[in-house]
């Protein structure tokens, strides 16, 4: 009697089980066409499982990506739109001013070819590149993916713009033999210029020989450049326009004299 008492009781567990997890199918089966497990819309546990199913069975935006890039002017800014579980899904990068469909996945829809868009699928990243940044490309952006309906992520360009003059009056009034000084001075700059380059009447000013003319670069912190040309025992003939012009920057000028000594 003790045997079968047993395998009854192991029986009915075994009925109790299978009847649970019967019930439990039910359920979901029933949320994921959109209903309770009393077949009606709504309820606690079908909100519960929609809001999970719906966080991990399409794509999402990582919202550990920035939506706030600077840049500055002349450089090459990189706007990211970092997507998870994308699948086959397109994605495209419009630009939010003029409503311009800049690029669909790796193809470009624009004459512009400074923007180019390329996928990093270690990082699930997908990123607007705008090469030779200009201030008129500072706006909204808007990442868009294929979805139904569609689904939106938002990115800021921020475009900065150095200052750049030379110091003191633009025109210039020396004594030949005297020793010249012209400061080209780079203000508000995220990034220090490769080089600044030094021009007389549009030919470039090398300093092979220093004796007669010495260029000079220094970086002060956080965001200024100072470029000097010295021109020794300036003559006549060294008069005329001279202007400083910082890489991917535009240029800054001063007209000089060099008066006769006599």
């Amino acid at each position: 009697m003790g045997a079968r008492a047993g395998q009854r009781h192991a029986l009915g567990a075994a009925l109790l089980l299978a009847a649970h997890l019967i019930k439990v199918l039910s359920c979901v089966e029933g949320v994921e066409g959109g209903e309770g497990a009393d077949g009606g819309e709504g309820g606690e546990g079908a909100r519960l499982v929609k809001r999970y199913v719906g966080l991990y069975t399409g794509p999402y935006f990582d919202p550990t990506a920035p939506n706030n890039i600077t840049a500055q002017l002349g450089t090459h800014a990189y706007l990211p739109c970092k997507i998870r579980q994308l699948s086959n899904k397109s994605v495209s990068w419009i630009r939010r001013r003029d409503a311009h469909i800049l690029t669909v996945d790796r193809f470009t829809f624009i004459a512009d070819e400074r923007f180019q868009a390329f996928l990093v699928e270690a990082t699930d990243t997908w990123t607007l590149q705008v090469k030779y940044v200009q201030a008129r490309d500072a706006g909204l952006y808007e990442c868009q993916v294929g979805t139904e309906p569609k689904m939106s992520h938002f990115v800021q360009l921020n475009v900065v713009v150095p200052k750049i003059e030379i110091v003191g009056e633009a025109e210039l009034y020396v004594k030949a033999g005297s020793t010249v000084s012209l400061k080209c001075v780079v203000t508000q700059a995220l990034e220090e210029p490769a080089y600044i380059f030094w021009y007389h009447n549009g030919a470039r000013v090398l300093d092979y020989d220093r004796r007669l003319v010495d260029i000079r670069t220094e970086r002060l912190p956080p965001d200024t450049t100072v470029g000097n040309l010295i021109i020794y025992n300036p003559r006549r003939e060294d008069s005329g326009n001279y202007s400083c012009s910082p890489s991917n920057l535009d240029a800054a000028s001063v007209v000089l004299h060099v008066l006769s000594e006599y």
